[in-house]
Protein backbone atom coordinates (compact mmCIF):
# COMPACT_ATOMS: atom_id res chain seq x y z
CA UNK A 1 0.00 0.00 0.00
CA UNK A 2 1.41 3.57 -0.52
CA UNK A 3 2.22 5.64 2.13
CA UNK A 4 0.55 8.60 0.91
CA UNK A 5 -3.34 8.58 0.51
CA UNK A 6 -4.69 10.06 -2.24
CA UNK A 7 -6.95 13.10 0.00
CA UNK A 8 -10.41 13.78 -0.83
CA UNK A 9 -12.52 16.18 0.68
CA UNK A 10 -16.00 16.77 0.05
CA UNK A 11 -17.97 19.82 0.53
CA UNK A 12 -21.31 18.45 0.80
CA UNK A 13 -24.17 17.00 2.66
CA UNK A 14 -26.14 13.67 3.73
CA UNK A 15 -25.51 12.42 0.32
CA UNK A 16 -21.63 12.91 0.38
CA UNK A 17 -21.67 11.63 4.33
CA UNK A 18 -22.67 8.34 2.89
CA UNK A 19 -19.94 8.02 1.43
CA UNK A 20 -17.89 7.69 4.81
CA UNK A 21 -20.05 4.38 5.32
CA UNK A 22 -18.44 1.99 3.10
CA UNK A 23 -16.03 3.46 0.75
CA UNK A 24 -13.05 3.74 3.49
CA UNK A 25 -13.44 -0.12 4.11
CA UNK A 26 -14.08 -0.77 0.50
CA UNK A 27 -10.38 1.08 -0.15
CA UNK A 28 -8.56 -0.72 2.50
CA UNK A 29 -9.65 -3.77 1.36
CA UNK A 30 -8.46 -3.42 -1.91
CA UNK A 31 -4.92 -1.84 -0.64
CA UNK A 32 -5.72 1.68 -1.55
CA UNK A 33 -4.58 4.15 0.25
CA UNK A 34 -7.75 6.61 0.75
CA UNK A 35 -7.64 9.96 3.01
CA UNK A 36 -11.16 11.05 3.50
CA UNK A 37 -12.48 14.39 5.02
CA UNK A 38 -16.35 14.99 4.76
CA UNK A 39 -18.21 18.16 5.31
CA UNK A 40 -21.34 17.71 6.56
CA UNK A 41 -24.69 19.98 7.04
CA UNK A 42 -27.96 17.77 6.57
CA UNK A 43 -29.71 18.68 3.30
CA UNK A 44 -27.08 21.42 2.52
CA UNK A 45 -27.31 23.62 -0.93
CA UNK A 46 -25.04 25.18 -2.88
CA UNK A 47 -26.34 28.86 -1.35
CA UNK A 48 -25.53 27.67 2.46
CA UNK A 49 -21.76 26.55 1.01
CA UNK A 50 -21.23 29.78 -0.54
CA UNK A 51 -22.69 31.69 2.51
CA UNK A 52 -20.41 29.42 4.66
CA UNK A 53 -17.41 30.05 2.98
CA UNK A 54 -18.08 34.75 3.68
CA UNK A 55 -19.06 33.74 7.66
CA UNK A 56 -15.69 31.77 8.48
CA UNK A 57 -13.87 34.09 6.74
CA UNK A 58 -14.97 36.88 8.59
CA UNK A 59 -14.98 34.95 11.84
CA UNK A 60 -12.55 32.07 12.03
CA UNK A 61 -14.34 30.84 14.91
CA UNK A 62 -17.45 29.86 12.99
CA UNK A 63 -17.75 26.32 12.23
CA UNK A 64 -21.45 25.06 10.91
CA UNK A 65 -20.13 22.23 9.62
CA UNK A 66 -19.22 18.17 11.10
CA UNK A 67 -16.04 16.77 9.52
CA UNK A 68 -15.97 12.93 9.16
CA UNK A 69 -12.71 12.06 8.70
CA UNK A 70 -10.59 8.43 7.98
CA UNK A 71 -7.83 7.66 6.70
CA UNK A 72 -5.13 9.95 7.38
CA UNK A 73 -1.63 10.15 9.03
CA UNK A 74 -1.83 10.26 12.67
CA UNK A 75 -0.53 13.92 13.98
CA UNK A 76 -2.34 15.90 11.36
CA UNK A 77 -5.54 16.09 13.82
CA UNK A 78 -7.79 14.80 10.57
CA UNK A 79 -9.31 12.24 12.76
CA UNK A 80 -12.94 11.17 13.33
CA UNK A 81 -15.40 13.87 13.92
CA UNK A 82 -15.37 17.59 15.06
CA UNK A 83 -16.89 21.11 14.37
CA UNK A 84 -15.15 22.82 11.42
CA UNK A 85 -15.48 25.17 8.88
CA UNK A 86 -14.61 25.26 4.73
CA UNK A 87 -11.94 27.44 4.77
CA UNK A 88 -10.36 25.50 7.61
CA UNK A 89 -10.11 22.56 6.27
CA UNK A 90 -9.29 23.59 2.90
CA UNK A 91 -6.64 25.90 3.98
CA UNK A 92 -4.89 22.91 6.12
CA UNK A 93 -5.02 20.11 3.35
CA UNK A 94 -3.13 19.26 0.45
CA UNK A 95 -5.89 17.77 -1.06
CA UNK A 96 -6.21 15.78 -4.56
CA UNK A 97 -9.49 16.21 -5.03
CA UNK A 98 -12.33 18.47 -3.69
CA UNK A 99 -16.39 17.35 -3.91
CA UNK A 100 -19.21 19.25 -4.11
CA UNK A 101 -22.60 19.21 -5.27
CA UNK A 102 -26.22 20.65 -4.78
CA UNK A 103 -28.79 19.69 -2.30
CA UNK A 104 -31.02 17.09 -3.78
CA UNK A 105 -33.78 18.87 -2.81
CA UNK A 106 -32.65 21.78 -4.93
CA UNK A 107 -30.74 19.49 -7.74
CA UNK A 108 -33.21 19.18 -9.93
CA UNK A 109 -33.87 23.15 -10.69
CA UNK A 110 -30.64 24.96 -12.47
CA UNK A 111 -32.08 28.44 -10.86
CA UNK A 112 -30.62 27.05 -7.47
CA UNK A 113 -27.15 26.47 -8.64
CA UNK A 114 -25.96 29.84 -9.37
CA UNK A 115 -24.51 32.06 -8.57
CA UNK A 116 -23.62 30.11 -5.29
CA UNK A 117 -22.12 27.37 -7.23
CA UNK A 118 -19.92 29.66 -8.94
CA UNK A 119 -18.99 30.94 -5.26
CA UNK A 120 -17.96 27.58 -3.90
CA UNK A 121 -16.06 26.38 -6.93
CA UNK A 122 -13.90 29.51 -7.36
CA UNK A 123 -12.95 29.22 -3.34
CA UNK A 124 -12.06 25.82 -3.88
CA UNK A 125 -10.06 26.80 -6.69
CA UNK A 126 -8.06 29.45 -5.14
CA UNK A 127 -7.59 27.60 -1.59
CA UNK A 128 -6.26 24.40 -3.73
CA UNK A 129 -4.98 25.26 -6.97
CA UNK A 130 -3.30 21.71 -7.58
CA UNK A 131 -6.85 19.95 -6.64
CA UNK A 132 -9.27 18.31 -9.03
CA UNK A 133 -12.48 19.94 -8.48
CA UNK A 134 -14.93 17.06 -8.48
CA UNK A 135 -18.65 17.03 -8.51
CA UNK A 136 -21.02 14.44 -7.19
CA UNK A 137 -24.08 13.94 -9.07
CA UNK A 138 -26.71 12.80 -6.96
CA UNK A 139 -29.86 10.93 -7.36
CA UNK A 140 -33.76 10.50 -7.99
CA UNK A 141 -35.84 10.23 -4.59
CA UNK A 142 -37.56 6.55 -4.34
CA UNK A 143 -41.32 6.37 -6.34
CA UNK A 144 -42.97 6.87 -3.14
CA UNK A 145 -41.93 10.05 -2.12
CA UNK A 146 -45.02 12.07 -1.79
CA UNK A 147 -43.81 14.65 -4.30
CA UNK A 148 -43.10 12.26 -6.81
CA UNK A 149 -46.50 10.50 -7.30
CA UNK A 150 -49.02 11.51 -9.48
CA UNK A 151 -50.19 15.03 -8.48
CA UNK A 152 -47.47 15.35 -6.18
CA UNK A 153 -45.97 19.09 -5.42
CA UNK A 154 -43.70 19.00 -8.22
CA UNK A 155 -45.14 18.01 -10.85
CA UNK A 156 -43.13 14.89 -12.02
CA UNK A 157 -42.31 11.37 -10.87
CA UNK A 158 -39.17 10.10 -10.55
CA UNK A 159 -37.95 9.70 -14.35
CA UNK A 160 -38.65 13.19 -14.16
CA UNK A 161 -36.65 14.26 -11.33
CA UNK A 162 -33.76 12.41 -12.58
CA UNK A 163 -33.88 13.66 -16.25
CA UNK A 164 -33.57 17.71 -14.75
CA UNK A 165 -31.00 16.70 -12.02
CA UNK A 166 -28.71 15.20 -15.02
CA UNK A 167 -29.07 18.19 -16.90
CA UNK A 168 -28.48 20.49 -14.11
CA UNK A 169 -25.67 18.98 -13.33
CA UNK A 170 -23.99 18.92 -16.63
CA UNK A 171 -25.07 22.40 -17.03
CA UNK A 172 -22.93 23.24 -13.74
CA UNK A 173 -19.67 21.08 -14.73
CA UNK A 174 -20.08 22.93 -18.10
CA UNK A 175 -20.30 26.61 -16.62
CA UNK A 176 -17.53 25.51 -14.14
CA UNK A 177 -15.27 23.64 -16.00
CA UNK A 178 -15.18 20.71 -14.26
CA UNK A 179 -13.92 18.12 -16.58
CA UNK A 180 -15.21 14.88 -14.17
CA UNK A 181 -18.75 13.93 -12.68
CA UNK A 182 -19.19 11.18 -9.85
CA UNK A 183 -22.17 9.39 -11.60
CA UNK A 184 -23.81 7.74 -8.28
CA UNK A 185 -27.27 9.20 -9.91
CA UNK A 186 -26.86 7.63 -13.02
CA UNK A 187 -25.73 4.31 -11.25
CA UNK A 188 -28.81 4.72 -9.29
CA UNK A 189 -31.27 4.75 -12.34
CA UNK A 190 -29.08 1.89 -13.35
CA UNK A 191 -30.09 -0.48 -11.50
CA UNK A 192 -33.73 0.71 -11.26
CA UNK A 193 -34.37 -0.26 -15.12
CA UNK A 194 -32.23 -3.35 -14.63
CA UNK A 195 -34.06 -4.60 -11.01
CA UNK A 196 -36.29 -8.01 -11.94
CA UNK A 197 -38.57 -7.33 -9.08
CA UNK A 198 -38.46 -3.28 -8.62
CA UNK A 199 -40.05 -1.18 -6.06
CA UNK A 200 -43.61 -0.81 -6.71
CA UNK A 201 -44.91 1.91 -4.47
CA UNK A 202 -47.41 1.29 -1.65
CA UNK A 203 -50.17 3.55 -0.75
CA UNK A 204 -49.84 6.00 1.71
CA UNK A 205 -53.03 5.58 3.22
CA UNK A 206 -52.76 2.17 3.98
CA UNK A 207 -49.94 2.74 6.15
CA UNK A 208 -52.35 3.60 8.61
CA UNK A 209 -53.04 -0.70 9.06
CA UNK A 210 -50.02 -1.90 9.76
CA UNK A 211 -49.12 -2.39 13.40
CA UNK A 212 -45.68 -2.88 14.68
CA UNK A 213 -43.41 -4.85 13.36
CA UNK A 214 -45.21 -4.64 10.47
CA UNK A 215 -43.96 -2.94 7.09
CA UNK A 216 -44.89 -2.06 3.11
CA UNK A 217 -42.33 -3.84 0.92
CA UNK A 218 -39.02 -2.48 0.33
CA UNK A 219 -37.44 -4.45 -1.52
CA UNK A 220 -36.05 -3.38 -5.06
CA UNK A 221 -34.31 -0.05 -4.97
CA UNK A 222 -31.35 1.12 -3.68
CA UNK A 223 -32.65 3.81 -2.45
CA UNK A 224 -35.16 4.61 0.94
CA UNK A 225 -36.49 3.08 4.02
CA UNK A 226 -39.11 2.30 6.43
CA UNK A 227 -38.90 1.80 10.07
CA UNK A 228 -40.81 1.92 13.32
CA UNK A 229 -40.40 4.35 15.50
CA UNK A 230 -42.16 6.31 18.67
CA UNK A 231 -43.73 9.70 18.50
CA UNK A 232 -43.30 11.14 21.81
CA UNK A 233 -46.34 13.58 20.88
CA UNK A 234 -48.60 10.94 20.87
CA UNK A 235 -47.25 7.98 23.10
CA UNK A 236 -47.76 5.63 19.91
CA UNK A 237 -45.57 3.96 17.46
CA UNK A 238 -45.67 5.04 14.08
CA UNK A 239 -43.42 4.13 10.37
CA UNK A 240 -41.03 6.80 9.72
CA UNK A 241 -40.35 7.42 6.26
CA UNK A 242 -36.92 8.09 4.38
CA UNK A 243 -37.53 8.15 0.58
CA UNK A 244 -34.05 10.13 -0.25
CA UNK A 245 -31.19 8.68 1.38
CA UNK A 246 -29.29 5.43 0.03
CA UNK A 247 -30.16 2.48 2.19
CA UNK A 248 -27.47 -0.39 2.66
CA UNK A 249 -27.36 -1.28 -0.92
CA UNK A 250 -27.38 1.93 -2.20
CA UNK A 251 -24.35 3.10 0.12
CA UNK A 252 -22.55 0.24 -1.33
CA UNK A 253 -23.15 1.09 -5.03
CA UNK A 254 -22.29 4.64 -3.80
CA UNK A 255 -18.93 3.88 -3.04
CA UNK A 256 -18.15 1.52 -5.79
CA UNK A 257 -19.17 4.31 -8.19
CA UNK A 258 -16.46 6.40 -5.97
CA UNK A 259 -13.74 4.03 -6.13
CA UNK A 260 -13.90 3.51 -10.05
CA UNK A 261 -13.72 7.27 -10.70
CA UNK A 262 -11.03 7.95 -7.77
CA UNK A 263 -8.62 4.96 -8.72
CA UNK A 264 -9.84 4.35 -12.25
CA UNK A 265 -10.25 0.77 -11.32
CA UNK A 266 -12.83 -1.22 -12.53
CA UNK A 267 -15.52 -1.78 -10.16
CA UNK A 268 -16.42 -5.13 -11.08
CA UNK A 269 -12.60 -6.19 -10.35
CA UNK A 270 -13.49 -5.02 -6.70
CA UNK A 271 -13.30 -7.82 -4.12
CA UNK A 272 -14.72 -6.02 -1.30
CA UNK A 273 -18.56 -7.01 -0.70
CA UNK A 274 -20.48 -5.13 1.91
CA UNK A 275 -22.14 -7.09 5.32
CA UNK A 276 -25.37 -6.01 4.29
CA UNK A 277 -24.96 -7.16 0.68
CA UNK A 278 -25.40 -10.52 -0.89
CA UNK A 279 -23.15 -12.07 -3.54
CA UNK A 280 -25.40 -12.15 -6.29
CA UNK A 281 -26.47 -8.63 -5.43
CA UNK A 282 -23.31 -7.25 -5.41
CA UNK A 283 -21.85 -8.59 -8.53
CA UNK A 284 -25.38 -6.69 -9.77
CA UNK A 285 -24.32 -3.62 -7.63
CA UNK A 286 -20.71 -3.63 -9.31
CA UNK A 287 -21.95 -3.59 -12.30
CA UNK A 288 -24.15 -1.29 -12.48
CA UNK A 289 -21.45 1.20 -11.01
CA UNK A 290 -19.35 0.47 -14.14
CA UNK A 291 -21.82 0.94 -16.60
CA UNK A 292 -22.70 4.42 -14.97
CA UNK A 293 -18.85 4.94 -15.02
CA UNK A 294 -18.64 4.31 -18.78
CA UNK A 295 -21.84 6.13 -19.48
CA UNK A 296 -20.07 9.11 -18.07
CA UNK A 297 -16.89 8.35 -19.56
CA UNK A 298 -14.99 7.89 -16.44
CA UNK A 299 -13.29 4.30 -17.65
Amino acid sequence: MPDKPLRVLSIGNSFSASVCRQLPPMAAAEGRALGYACLFIGGCPLRLHAENLGKSAADPSFRPYRAMCSGFPAGEGLDGEFPASSNELLARGDWDVVTVQQASHESWDYANYQPFGHAVVEAVRRACPRAEVVIQQTWAYRADDDRLRPGGAWGFGQAGMFERLSDAYDRFAADEGVARQIPTGVAVQLTRIREKAPFVPYETADLARYRWPDLPPQAGDVVGRLGWRRNWDTGEMEIGRDTIHLNERGEYLQALVWFGLLFGADPTAVSYVSPHVGDADARFLRECARDALVQGGAL
